[in-house]
């Protein structure tokens, strides 16, 4: 007997109903389900008072497809059909899409993000505080960070650490942390353009490694071991997206084993330094005074864990592109080498008496960066080029923006990537430029200045410490090698499209390259 047979009984017409299409045709009862979903849709009508929602067809799916393959084509063309504010649905949530540099002003003005908050400015706004970032750190430093509850939301945590963690990231406190870094990376460079002088390699191998050993130390001491962090650092932040989506805990294991195995080395580190912990980096001094609040060594390492990501995770991989995007251009490396010769050579008539060495690239790369205008113009380039943030809050009391209605509890993501590619902000938005802001760009978007067309990740006073990073370690690597696309190597680097909206865009692919010694 067929299974025909047991639904409907033998001799017995084809099932007309649902019963006979699951028998039938698990597929055509599928799409009978997707037909249902869009007519009670359609019959609910469309409430005009809300954003605008982006299209789908699968049910739950939503438009993660459509975002996965083609990030920007997507939201492009989104804002072009819906405006600069609408509704997305991927894997079961709903999210509000925020894509003009007007409206996500608005939502960072009325957002609530740390514990200290200046009443007289919160007062003085029509929505005060009417998004919330607090929240979302919380939930993000327990869910992918493993930041216990009654740490993270802790008032110490939202009152003193964070304020503190801000105080040792001004451009008047960040000396030490520099003055380290710049000999980390001088040193590492040094080493790496001398035994590979002349061989043939891995870009990233030249780049990302020695920018995370350096991006450690500065955070947290010349003798932090940060090789015994690289791999698990490697394997947790490639697995960043899928910690961020909330995916099932026993699919993440290997990721999750990896974060321990950072912590690890940190609160091993810690107990290692216990009778000089005056002399590590200031990252640790901030962790260390978690101990007022009775902080466990875990919780301490934990956070400590969560600021060594945050030091790391963009600023090396902007490097990788600011190299890899110069070689793959008609002029190469040429402009930036003839900027960094010249002022080398202005510095070492004026000092005949000392050596090249870190006092050249902290007393002009790091103090007047004004004398190599072309290398922070190309910095700024990159990371408009290569950035892709989707800085969320969330609804704290309903509010109207862009002229639609948000609610209570609903998710707000400014996602700045399209202002960065908006041509009438940035002539040319789809050009890699590295001369686009050697003048003071006056960027216009309906004939009004647009004051915020640069948002890269962090933002803030972290762009500070990350722009100096990023001046040294071009500086250092041009000024004493020299990088040439391998002629035998036929691939070339493309965006990690699945990493859309967590910072600095990683590369699928990479290109070998001839690494030489220069002859100074």
């Amino acid at each position: 007997m067929s299974v025909e047979d047991l639904v409907t009984g033998p001799g017995s017409p084809p099932a007309s109903g649902p019963v006979g299409l699951v028998t039938q045709s698990p597929l055509s009862f599928a799409l009978v389900l997707v037909g249902l979903y869009w007519v009670h849709k359609f019959i609910r009508g469309i409430d005009v008072s809300r954003p605008p929602r982006a299209p789908y067809w699968i049910p739950w799916v939503g438009n993660a497809i459509d975002m996965g393959k083609d990030p920007d084509g997507f939201f492009s063309n989104m804002t072009k059909i819906h405006g600069p504010i609408f509704r997305v649905k991927t894997l079961g949530q709903e999210m509000i899409f925020v894509t003009s540099p007007s409206l996500i002003s608005q939502v960072y003005r009325n957002s609530q993000v740390c514990g200290r908050c200046d009443l007289r400015l919160t007062h003085s706004l029509k929505y005060s505080q009417s998004f919330d970032f607090l929240a979302v750190r919380v939930e993000m430093g327990r869910d992918v960070f493993t930041i216990r509850d009654e740490i993270g939301a802790s008032p110490y945590m939202l009152d003193t650490y964070m304020h503190s963690l801000h105080h040792a990231l001004l451009p008047t406190t960040i000396g030490p942390m520099v003055s380290t870094f710049l000999t980390s990376v001088h040193d590492t460079l040094l080493g790496v353009i001398s035994s590979m002088d002349g061989a043939s390699g891995p870009l990233k191998t030249f780049i990302v490694p020695p920018a995370y050993r350096a991006g450690a130390h500065a955070a947290f001491g010349p003798d932090f071991p940060a090789e015994k962090t690289w791999k698990a650092f490697q394997m947790f932040d490639e697995s960043l997206p899928m910690l961020s989506a909330g995916l099932p805990k026993f699919i993440l294991r290997k990721p999750l084993k990896a974060w321990d195995e950072i912590i690890d080395v940190i609160e091993e580190y810690l107990v290692d330094n216990e009778d000089h912990l005056e002399d590590l980096g200031p990252f640790v001094q901030v962790g260390i005074d978690g101990r007022r609040d009775n902080w466990m060594s875990r919780d301490i390492a934990t956070v400590l864990a969560v600021q060594l990501w945050a030091i790391e995770a963009n600023v090396m991989w902007a490097t990788y592109w600011l190299i890899a995007e110069l070689l793959q251009q008609p002029e190469g490396l040429l402009p930036l080498v003839a900027e960094l010769d010249d002022v080398r050579k202005q510095w070492q008539a004026e000092h005949p008496s000392t050596p090249l060495g870190p006092a050249f690239f902290n007393e002009v790369i790091v103090s007047s960066p004004e004398r190599v205008p072309l290398l922070t113009s190309a910095i700024q380039e990159i990371l408009r080029y290569r950035s892709s943030v989707f800085s969320m809050r969330r609804v704290t009391t309903a509010v109207t923006l862009g002229g639609y209605q948000l609610r209570l509890g609903e998710k707000v993501i400014c996602a700045t990537r399209q202002v960065h590619l908006d041509d009438e902000i940035h002539p040319g938005a789809e050009e890699f430029d590295i001369r686009r802001y050697l003048d003071p760009p006056r960027p216009l978007r309906d004939g009004k200045l647009v004051p915020n067309h640069s948002m890269p990740f962090g933002g803030g006073v972290s762009m500070h410490m990350a722009m100096i990073e990023l001046r040294l370690f071009i500086a250092i690597l041009l000024t004493y090698g020299s990088l040439e696309i391998d002629e035998g190597c036929t691939t070339r680097p493309e965006v990690l499209r699945g990493r859309m909206g967590l910072g600095i865009m990683h590369a699928k692919g990479d290109m070998d390259v001839i690494l030489r010694k220069r002859k100074l």
